[in-house]
């Protein structure tokens, strides 16, 4: 299975893209400022929220270290933040 991690999954066009890649059978790494907030994806099957600001470069290395850890690699970037 491959796995997407998704910038700016929140709300908007990210959100909606983990959706997409989600119903298609995709990993999906939801990152966001705030994943404790979130409520909706969670829920869904293969998606897992990830802490990531990517004006903080200690995030943005944190979360795709555990995206590699949840599903042991990443096949695709959709770079949607800001």
């Amino acid at each position: 299975m491959k796995t997407v991690l998704i910038t700016g999954a929140s709300s908007g066009t990210g959100k909606a893209a983990v959706k997409y890649f989600q119903a298609r059978g995709w990993n999906v790494a939801a990152t966001m400022r705030k994943p404790e907030d979130e409520k909706e994806l969670t829920s869904l099957n293969n998606v897992h929220c990830f802490k990531l600001d990517v004006e903080n470069v200690n995030s943005i290395q944190d979360a795709i270290k555990d995206t590699i850890k949840q599903f042991g690699g990443i096949d695709v970037v959709v770079n949607n933040a800001g």
